[in-house]
């Protein structure tokens, strides 16, 4: 049985992780949307690793410059299927350091063998109870707050571009698409009824007109 003050300095640490996460919650879904959406595209990922260079141990971005075989170039194709809301086990775990990708196994156990293993840290409360998780780079501690948070994984309506809502009924990944949308909602709209439209206000104008003219 732990003591009271240590009990409490653990408390204290807790807190302290939790606000930190929050603290870095804007700019870690910032990089998790835009690796979402990185694909195999090799410019793109070395753009990634300047922007963001400790969003993986310096190790992993080396094994995947190097096209290793068991690295994080992976992951984005996983993403997606978390994304789509297709199946999550068993890769969503290992994403999160939670599983080791399999050596060898099954035919189904081969679809994530190519993974790269980043084990997280864990912290296990006898006293209270309590598993608590802490990523191990900044990609889990993303993908821990949107695992936390998973109605916030959309796909953009107007361009298909996986991102992070900001609020529960955002549809679209920005404000260009918005816009976007808007545009061709009243495009389609003019084209349907702006002839009956025109019609009409052009009538409620001769109405107005003739009844200016009867009270002068």
């Amino acid at each position: 049985m732990q003591s009271p003050e240590i009990r409490r300095v653990f408390r204290e640490y807790d807190r302290k992780l939790e606000r930190d996460l929050q603290r870095d919650k804007p700019k870690l879904f910032e990089a998790l949307e835009y690796f979402a959406n990185i694909g195999s595209n090799e410019k793109r990922w070395a753009q990634f690793r300047k922007r963001w260079p400790e969003f993986f141990p310096k190790e992993e971005y080396d094994r995947a410059a190097a096209g290793s075989k068991r690295s994080i170039l992976g992951y984005p194709h996983w993403l997606d299927q978390i994304w789509f809301g297709g199946e999550t086990e068993p890769h969503l775990k290992i994403m999160l350091g939670i599983d080791d990708a399999p050596e060898d196994g099954t035919l189904e156990d081969a679809w994530v063998a190519d993974l790269s293993t980043i084990r997280a840290h864990f912290h296990v409360d006898w006293d209270v109870g309590a598993f608590r998780y802490r990523g191990a780079c900044d990609f889990q501690r993303a993908l821990y707050l949107l695992f936390r948070e998973s109605w916030r994984a959309r796909i953009c309506e107007k361009c298909a571009i996986k991102f992070i809502a900001r609020r529960v009924a955002q549809k679209y990944c920005s404000t260009d698409c918005s816009e976007s949308i808007q545009r061709e909602l009243k495009r389609k709209w003019w084209a349907e009824h702006g002839e009956t439209w025109r019609r009409r206000r052009k009538e409620s104008k001769q109405q107005e007109a003739r009844r200016t003219k009867w009270h002068s």
